[in-house]
């Protein structure tokens, strides 16, 4: 057994992995529609002079609005509510150029590409301090395993805090640090994801 399995009970553990595995997977989709949503909204404003600039801004709104449909039924289980089901504005007439203006004047659908575009940001922000935590709680813990391949070359944090250079002390130092770390995790991991997930449920 783990030593974050051990600390934290079995339903925390639960929401730990629900936060982890939402955060994770989110930077990476995150990431994806930011590139592809700035870049489709800014070649549909700039060529939409030219016309050909229109079909290429309500295709980046339609991505935007399935990344939207996924995002909602993503944050539903990491804050505890029913899935939001959205009914976006209609076409008035069974024409392209109706479904057009239907997609554009929407509101729902400019909020919809705001947050596709921005996400990134609460994105980036949560991923980075989920994988850090984790990286404490495993990297301590079985740093015994792997900590004697390192080059013997410096001092390690133990020795420079001068609980001495054994390596019993440093396994145990880092073991203590791992548990630290695990505890704190619950709610490091449940600030991370409720960050993004406002950010979502915000706009969405």
């Amino acid at each position: 057994m783990t030593i974050d399995a051990a600390l934290i009970s079995a339903p925390t553990f639960a929401r730990v992995t629900t936060d982890t595995r939402y955060v994770l997977t989110g930077f990476p989709i995150a990431l994806a529609g930011t590139i592809v949503c700035a870049v489709g909204f800014s070649l549909g404003v700039g060529l939409a002079a030219l016309w050909i600039g229109v079909p290429i801004l309500i295709a980046t709104m339609m991505l935007a609005r399935g990344l939207a449909v996924t995002e909602r039924s993503r944050i539903a289980p990491v804050l505890g509510v029913p899935e939001r089901i959205v009914t976006y504005r209609g076409a008035t007439r069974d024409s392209v150029i109706s479904r057009m203006i239907a997609a554009v004047t929407d509101p729902q659908s400019w909020r919809d590409l705001a947050h596709a575009t921005l996400r990134v940001i609460p994105s980036s922000i949560a991923f980075s301090i989920v994988v850090s935590w984790w990286a404490a709680v495993i990297g301590g813990i079985s740093w015994a395993l792997w900590g004697w391949s390192l080059p013997d070359d410096g001092k390690e944090v133990p020795e420079m805090l001068g609980f001495g250079d054994a390596y019993l002390t440093t396994v145990t130092f880092y073991l203590v640090i791992a548990a630290a770390f695990a505890v704190t995790l619950p709610a490091v991991t449940r600030w991370a994801a409720r960050l993004e997930a406002r950010f979502a449920q915000a706009l969405l």
